[in-house]
């Protein structure tokens, strides 16, 4: 009986979720730096996505609270993604058409690779526009920054239309290969990357996750306060960046 608890108690202790961090490094078309981007996970309600550019200037975060995304300057300024659609509509913007959704492969090379001390199993894919490797893995903690990814993916998308946001990780996920599995390296055949540098399990400090209280200075005529102006330089190079992080 004593066996049958400890293992029950092992279980429950497995299956926990535990605060995590992790490291992406990215590179551009010409396979330069093009900066990196943090994970900080405590559970799917929580998680804060941050990324760098190549100047220091280039940064921002984002923040998921309860099914709710933001995006946060550098000077502390929040934006509801929420609204972000509501504001283009106010700007005149244009929705796109969505193209065509491309006939996806995903092929197993049969190679095996270790990243960042995480093991997977590489394979090629192509999009029939695009192809490249990906590195999968079964680790958890792979899994875990993954579906952290698509969540703020599909929230990026949901503010800024399909057609404006695309992601190597939405378009492969409904594949087989994909289930239960986590990305841990992705190479274009154009260069551009995305490789994971560093995973830790560490409490995260609670503050990570509350937004800053600072309140914005700007707003657009007719709308509500607290609404950024997107015509605002810095606006424009927080979305700028955070659409080519997605788009990876």
């Amino acid at each position: 009986m004593r066996s049958v608890v400890f293992l029950l108690i092992w279980a429950a202790c497995e299956a926990a979720q535990a605060d995590m961090v992790g490291v992406y490094s990215l590179t551009d078309d010409k396979q330069k730096d093009a900066g990196a981007v943090t994970i900080q996970y405590r559970d799917p309600q929580h998680i804060r996505y941050e990324f760098r550019g190549k100047k220091p200037d280039e940064a921002g975060a984002m923040l998921l609270l309860q099914d709710k995304l933001y995006a946060i300057t550098p000077q502390g300024e929040v934006m509801d993604m929420a609204m972000v659609a509501g504001i283009a509509g106010a700007l005149g913007a244009t929705h796109i058409k969505p193209k065509a959704q491309p006939v996806f492969r995903l092929d197993a090379t049969g190679k095996k690779e270790s990243v960042a001390g995480v093991s997977g199993e590489v394979y090629t894919w192509s999009d029939g526009a695009h192809s490249g490797e990906v590195v999968l893995s079964k680790d958890l903690r792979a899994k875990q920054l993954s579906q952290a990814m698509e969540r703020v993916g599909d929230h990026m998308q949901q503010s800024m239309g399909n057609s404006q946001v695309s992601s190597t990780f939405r378009e492969m996920r409904d594949h087989p290969a994909l289930r239960d599995k986590g990305i841990v390296r992705s190479q274009e055949a154009s260069g551009s990357s995305m490789r994971l540098e560093d995973i830790t399990e560490s409490p995260l400090a609670d503050a990570l996750f509350v937004l800053p209280k600072k309140v914005n200075a700007t707003a657009l005529p007719g709308l509500p306060n607290g609404i950024p102006d997107m015509n605002d330089p810095q606006i424009q190079m927080l979305m700028k960046e955070m659409l080519k992080q997605q788009g990876r």
